[in-house]
């Protein structure tokens, strides 16, 4: 296992100081290669399982369970240790083959959730705590019937926090579709009421993910996909995707990123690196940290998880991570059981495409719990 890599700069004050502080600053920021020493691997190299400390055994239990079906209708797994590619396997390659660009669903917000760390680095965004009258100029009668409303922070649609009333899950209501249904889907978020104050209670909201979309346009001044390739998709080489829109052009953040799977993995490998890619900084290391970490508790039944912002962690008692040393599991969580999981301290990614749609998602946990877990050698 290859060891965690530590992203905190020298102090400023250590290097200002000197008065060779141009030569020095250069000097440590190149050395030359050390004969013999281990190049770091190529994010998506294949390997053995074993090369990388991994019981092929288990995981080839794991591809017969998927294929009789014992999880569901499961339609891709990969794994990859310390960046290497250690499993890929397509169960129905004839239509969900390695290039098919398989529909992410709500993997997209996690992904919507890494240009907003880039924007707030770059300083196009200024804090997580403005408020909608900021974000939304040009609805000036933004909560005059609520003034709750102007209390909602970019923070509060991050964690799902906002109050809006919203329902995606109640049979014979869903809210996304009647946002999908309207002729402004921005607006239509806006003008819905609260059903609690904002930061009081979390509630899934794929319409606060959706006001991302306008928040993040107006921030770069150009469309949002055309941001995510520059600042995020180029960088890492995810090339094999496409995004879909909304009413009035508007980009789909909530759930429009269809891609392969070998690039969801690039998703994931990116934040197990705490957001560099080959050595460069991609996304601000501190808002990988404070993005996965727990920002609200105990979400509810349906979702018995911990959220930060557009991601999901899992917590404790969770039998998925009673065997790990440290739960540190955080993921992106697609409907229908799309799954990009990341564990930090076992330098660990799993990617999993299906279409569980009528089914508990869920179920995909018992192959970490059974399989991949298991399959890590001490």
């Amino acid at each position: 296992m290859k060891p965690r890599t530590n992203l905190r700069a020298t102090p400023a004050t250590a290097i200002r100081s000197l008065a060779i502080a141009p030569l020095l600053a250069s000097l440590l920021a190149w050395a030359p290669a050390t004969p013999g020493a281990e190049k770091a691997p190529i994010p998506l190299t294949p390997a053995t399982p074993e090369s990388q400390g991994m019981d092929p055994a288990p995981l080839e239990q794991a591809l017969g369970k998927i294929r009789d079906g014992q999880f569901g209708d499961i339609n891709s797994l990969l794994v990859l240790r310390n960046d290497y590619l250690v499993l890929e396997e397509y169960f129905s390659p004839e239509y969900h083959g390695r290039d098919y660009r398989h529909p992410a669903k709500s993997i997209t917000k996690s992904v919507t959730s890494a240009l907003v760390g880039i924007a707030l680095a770059q300083g196009r965004i200024e804090s997580l705590q403005l408020e909608l009258p900021t974000l939304f100029p040009q609805f000036p009668e933004l909560g005059a019937a609520d003034s709750r409303k102007r209390r909602i922070t970019l923070e509060h649609l991050l964690a799902m926090t906002a109050g809006f009333q919203w329902d995606e899950f109640t049979p014979g209501y869903n809210s996304s579709d009647r946002m999908v249904a309207s002729p402004d889907w921005i607006a239509h978020v806006l003008d819905l009421p609260l059903a609690h104050a904002p930061g009081e209670r979390w509630t899934y909201n794929s319409g606060s993910s959706m006001l991302l979309s306008n928040i993040l346009a107006r921030a770069v001044e150009r469309p949002v996909d055309e941001f995510a390739r520059e600042v995020l998709f180029d960088p890492i080489g995810l090339e094999n995707y496409n995004w879909s829109l909304g009413k009035n052009g508007v980009i789909n953040t909530g759930w429009g990123l269809a891609m392969s799977r070998r690039d969801l993995a690039r998703i994931g490998v990116l934040y197990l690196n705490e957001g560099r890619w080959q050595g460069e900084q991609i996304v601000p290391a501190d808002w990988v940290r404070q993005s996965t970490r727990t920002q609200v508790l105990g979400v509810d039944d349906y979702f018995p998880f911990a959220y930060g912002y557009q991601w999901w962690r899992l917590q404790d008692p969770e039998p998925t991570v009673a065997m790990l040393d440290v739960n540190d599991v955080f993921f992106a969580l697609g409907f229908g059981g799309q799954f990009v999981f990341v564990v930090p301290h076992l330098e660990l990614v799993v990617v999993s495409t299906a279409a569980n749609f009528a089914d508990d998602t869920k179920q995909f946990f018992g192959i970490l719990r059974e399989h991949i877990f298991p399959a890590l050698r001490p």
